[in-house]
């Protein structure tokens, strides 16, 4: 049944009104130095935004393409549009131009939103081009770059209501990192941004006086439903390697930030800048990362450069987050009994709001999948209100990635390979897709990754792939032939067969990663590297 309390945004209303002076979020703009915008603010220009799409005739249920960096302006369109029952299809930096103009065509859009450079892609494009309604966060002459601007859709006075709609309606439009393939676009319905909202909350929960640094946009969507600040780090968010940690760690001094959420490169930039300027002390109680696998080596690096802040690990994926976490400290000091030698990364309990299992890894559908006991290695498959339960009209992702029980429960498929130990916690060991087929039997990348990197800081990543019917583990390092042996003499004493490894590569070329997080290795690359002879 439709009704304005299943909108997403009516909780960002009782916000406003609760909270109406409070900061909602802080960033430094290039050229224009700081902007900011309080609740009841950001409320008004959400108010006014929705009504100009109304009168241009956007309307509920229709797409609009939102490519816009994390700035406030992304949260006024976003908001805006869903705040009318629109959906937004949100697309990342990260995403190539081909990759746009093809979700742009299976979306249908009726609105494309945008900075003035995405305009650029739009005009080269004749399927973005015919988009009827254009916005431009920036100045416009003519119809160039669009037929709108931002301003010009917030020059008449909005209203407090929300459309009322079902929760199963699509909200958001979010894409996954594509680590197993092309990009799929989750469908966030508004249901589900309730549910995730709920399960943030409850997982991570906020005081009173916090104040965060979100690098994902959608923490930043939970920071708006909770009441909490927002300061969007200065940085290109497109090469996270490359954050100029002075300046973000300036911006928490200025704002006294106290959280802070960001994926594992963000942080080792911290730390390093931490261990040259030990005089700097940020004032934070909690750091979250995750998106990719982090090394015991990683946690022990900042935990001594940021001893005082709790530090969680958390563990999830574009359809699920979150679905475990566990704290620097219960990761070091986890043992798995089941596995000693090579037991993988440690993600801890499962989150009471999702249910678990672990079923037998097949590449490609799973109708009727096969659970194993605790201890064997399979895929993970979750379920729960905040587990997406399809893709945006893209059925054949649903087969792939979806396992439907008798009663309509759905599972998704997280692609992860690991096992649960005797505490019930979650042992990592790979991904489904680079799963190494060898004489018969399976190896699992990250088992072997751990048990060859041991402590050894001289290997900067390194990737286990199947090429043909061959292992091969490449080693991204400085170091000479030498390391070849080093590595051979850890994996024996992890109790895998020197002989299971076919060929011990080093380069001093950078290990190919994934673009949203710069931190998971693209297998995919990495074997297409090997196959054309290196």
């Amino acid at each position: 049944m439709k009704d304005p309390r299943h909108n997403v945004l009516a909780v960002l209303r009782d916000v406003a009104a609760r909270v109406p002076d409070r900061t909602a979020l802080v960033l430094e703009e290039p050229g224009r130095g700081e902007s900011r915008i309080t609740f009841a603010g950001l409320w008004e220009r959400i108010g006014r935004a929705a009504a100009g799409l109304r009168r241009r005739g956007l309307g509920p249920g229709d797409r609009a393409i939102v490519m816009i960096p994390m700035s406030i302006d992304l949260y006024v369109a976003l908001l805006g549009l869903l705040k009318l029952g629109a959906v937004a299809v949100f697309v990342d930096p990260w995403i190539g131009r081909r990759q746009i103009a093809a979700f742009a065509a299976f979306a249908e859009p009726r609105a494309y939103l945008g900075i003035p450079k995405s305009h650029l892609l739009r005009l080269l494009d004749g399927r973005l081009r015919a988009i009827p309604l254009s916005v431009t966060t920036g100045g416009r002459l003519g119809p160039l770059p669009a037929r709108h601007t931002l301003g010009e859709l917030e020059t008449e006075p909005g209203d407090d209501d929300v459309h009322p709609v079902d929760p199963d309606d699509p909200a958001l439009v979010t894409f996954t990192s594509g680590s197993s393939g092309e990009p799929k676009g989750a469908n966030r319905t508004h249901g589900f941004l309730l549910a995730q909202h709920r399960a943030l909350a409850a997982e991570f929960s906020a005081r009173e006086e916090d104040v965060d640094m979100p690098m994902f946009p959608v923490f930043a969507l939970n920071n708006l439903a909770s009441g909490v600040p927002s300061i969007v780090p200065a940085m290109d968010f497109r090469r996270v390697e490359k954050v100029d940690a002075g300046r973000v760690l300036r911006q928490m001094h200025t704002h006294g930030v106290t959280t802070c959420t960001a994926s594992p490169p963000f942080f080792d930039r911290i730390a390093e800048h931490l261990a040259v300027h030990p005089d700097i002390k940020p004032r934070l109680r909690r750091l979250l990362t995750g998106g990719a696998p982090v090394s015991d080596a990683q946690l022990r690096t900042w935990r001594k450069a940021l001893p005082d802040p709790e530090l969680l690990v958390v563990y999830g994926s574009t359809e699920a987050e979150p679905v475990a976490h566990l704290t620097a400290e219960e990761r070091l000091a986890a043992v798995n009994d089941l596995r000693p030698g090579t037991p993988g990364y440690c993600v801890g309990h499962p989150s009471e709001r999702v249910k678990t299992k672990l079923i037998r890894i097949v590449d490609g559908p799973v109708d009727r999948p096969d659970e194993l006991p605790p201890g064997e290695i399979g895929e993970l498959i979750v379920t729960g209100d905040h587990v997406c339960r399809d893709y945006y009209r893209n059925p054949q992702a649903v087969r792939d990635n979806k396992i439907t029980d008798p009663d309509g429960t759905v599972w998704h498929r997280m692609g992860d390979t690991g096992s649960f130990d005797t505490a019930g916690r979650f042992w990592i060991a790979g991904r489904v897709h680079s799963t190494i087929h060898r004489r018969g039997g399976l190896l699992h990348p990250q088992l072997v990754e751990q048990a060859a990197r041991g402590d050894d800081d001289r290997i900067r990543r390194i990737a286990a792939v199947g090429l043909d019917d061959r292992a091969v583990l490449v080693v991204e390092t400085d170091a000479g032939e030498e390391m070849k042996q080093d590595i051979a003499k850890r994996l024996a004493a992890a109790g895998i067969e020197i002989d299971e490894i076919d060929e011990i590569v080093l380069t001093r070329e950078p290990l190919p990663v994934d673009p949203r997080h710069n931190s998971k290795i693209d297998y995919g690359r990495v074997g297409a590297w090997l196959g054309r002879g290196r």
